[in-house]
């Protein structure tokens, strides 16, 4: 990468985080966006100005980022988001540190040495700017090596006590969210799983509790069964979608009356395919007739499902969290594939048919994730590897010779190299959230949070594997193929060649997913922008208007 290119991307990149949180400090003051900046304040019936500055500075905002205590933030958005703070922090000491030692102490000793001058040579056949401030200055055998050595050592130490300090700091959060007095349902409760067959003369729910009720005679307060409701959740989901349309519809003509006739104009719908075809009926009456119908069959198979459909799972109560907590680290079968118990996750995060496969049926599946996840790390590498290499301007114009006019025009060429190839690799990378996601679901995880832990532990080894040692490798190996073809033992000479341009690219690609991804969730550009559009073309109702900006839980 050329120098005016790497200057491109991290200027630019930089600016652009500017302009967004430009736009972040004009339009979170707007009254109509304060859903999209302030949805947990007004979910909590606050103001979304409370305890903030009521001046008209529009970056005050920041003042009040930099003085509120980890209190505050678990206050307003709970303990996920304080870690993810802790996160944050810790990255960001980690480079402040690094940095007080390495640009004021390497940068001088690399670049007044003169290895450049004595080699005068890359795999390229060229040294850039770039070069002249890293180690490949600095001549073979020389003293100042020591310095880039005691360097690593140096930035592994703060890397090492950095992340210990977090990790202590966690577990201290932690702590304190278990210890909270405010009562949470899940921490009286633990989850099992693989119970045994119903002995005869009993039903499932008599074998749990008289189960647990031997073994805590005191604390056992009660359980609930894990039932099979598919058949139940389809129909309740038919249900509340005629519900919203009814909403909808009256909606409608309610505000058909202000806008037209007094007696107001009734809303229709076709009730063929997707509405397009099929008998013309007058929507408020059909969707009534619709809830009418329904409901009689909710009710009839929710009785049904409790009755006929229980599975080998409960959720046991306790009168303690003591007991529960001591419950949930306890055996309670001589086998591991019987009564099985974990702590009962978040209601809401939990997976419910998960909560059916067997504990052999786990282990199987997830030894069989493990190995479809290496195969798709094998073969992932090799779309990035060649699209990582394919994308350098030299191979374009190789491979590619109608696109050499364009290229060759620097303005493009700048932009292109500064750009083309972060944004190759960015795309690729943004399809694997949802496979690792769906990956770690089908090993039979319990809970959503347990299964993005699980996905990002998948995801790292693709970031190292893929993104580190498969743009570093594949790139060189594929620029200098023919070489290798000729003298397969200068393979280690090559990548060692290779490793100064790809570092280059690093920084930019870190500086891109930093300052524009960071930007884009800081200013919430695209979430405004989505929900201006539906409030004004298919927001009718209030219900429909809160489900348009409601944030939902912190996305990892």
């Amino acid at each position: 990468m050329e120098f005016s290119s790497f200057l491109t991307s991290l200027g630019t990149s930089f600016l652009i985080f500017i302009v967004l949180m430009l736009l972040f400090a004009w339009l979170s003051g707007k009254p109509g966006n304060s859903v999209i900046y302030y949805p947990n304040r007004i979910l909590k019936g606050l103001d979304p100005k409370e305890g903030g500055s009521r001046t008209r500075n529009p970056f005050a905002w920041i003042h009040e980022a930099m003085s509120s205590t980890e209190q505050d933030v678990i206050s307003a958005s709970g303990y996920d988001t304080a870690v993810y703070f802790v996160f944050l922090s810790t990255v960001l000491g980690i480079l402040v540190l690094s940095g007080l030692v390495l640009l004021p102490v390497l940068l001088p000793v690399a670049a007044t040495d003169v290895g450049v001058k004595i080699a005068k040579t890359t795999s390229n056949g060229t040294f850039s700017n770039l070069d002249k401030l890293s180690m490949g200055n600095v001549k073979e055998k020389s003293s100042r090596l020591w310095a880039f050595l005691l360097a690593t050592y140096w930035v592994s130490f703060v890397t090492y006590f950095l992340l210990w300090k977090a990790y202590k700091h966690v577990s201290g959060l932690r702590a304190d969210a278990l210890m909270s007095p405010e009562v949470r349902a899940e921490q009286f409760a633990i989850l099992v799983r693989d119970i045994p067959p119903v002995p005869e003369g009993q039903t499932r729910k008599e074998q749990v509790d008289s189960y647990f009720k031997r073994i805590y005679p005191e604390s056992f307060y009660r359980s609930m069964l894990v039932t099979n409701n598919k058949v139940v959740n389809k129909l309740w989901e038919e249900l509340e979608g005629y519900k919203k349309k009814l909403a909808r519809a009256e909606a409608v003509y309610a505000l058909s009356k202000k806008t037209g006739k007094p007696e107001g104009a009734r809303p229709t719908n076709r009730i063929g395919f997707l509405g397009l075809i099929g008998k013309k009926v007058d929507s408020i009456e059909y969707y009534n007739e619709k809830i009418n119908e329904v409901t009689p069959k909710l009710e009839s198979e929710q009785k049904d499902t409790l009755r006929e459909k229980q599975l080998d799972a409960a959720l046991v109560f306790f009168s303690s969290r003591v007991a529960a907590a001591s419950a949930a680290q306890s055996l309670h079968a001589q086998m591991v594939d019987k009564w099985t118990v974990t702590d009962a996750p978040e209601f809401r995060q939990m997976i419910w048919t998960n909560l059916k496969i067997k504990f052999f049926q786990r282990q199987v599946r997830q030894y069989v994730i493990y190995i479809v996840v290496a195969l798709t790390i094998v073969f992932f590498m090799i779309p990035i590897a060649f699209i990582s290499a394919f994308t350098t301007l030299e191979n374009l114009k190789k491979y590619l010779p109608f696109l050499k006019p364009i290229v060759d025009i620097d303005a493009i060429k700048t932009v292109l190299e500064a750009y083309l190839p972060q944004l190759a690799l960015i795309i690729f990378l943004a399809l694997l959230p949802k496979l690792l996601y769906s990956l770690s679901k089908a090993e039979g995880i319990p809970s959503e949070g347990h299964v993005v832990r699980a996905a990002s532990g998948k995801y790292f080894y693709f970031i190292v594997l893929n993104v580190f040692i498969g743009v570093t490798v594949g790139g060189t190996l594929f620029s200098t193929f023919k070489d290798i073809k000729k003298d397969p033992d200068s393979i280690p000479d090559l990548l060692a060649a290779g490793l100064p341009v790809n570092a280059t690219f690093f920084i930019t690609f870190v500086a891109l997913r930093f300052f524009v991804g960071y930007g884009l969730e800081l200013s919430r550009i695209i979430p405004l922008i989505i929900f201006h559009l539906k409030r004004k073309y298919l927001c009718k109702t209030e219900a429909e208007v809160k489900e348009a900006w409601h944030p939902g839980d912190l996305r990892h």
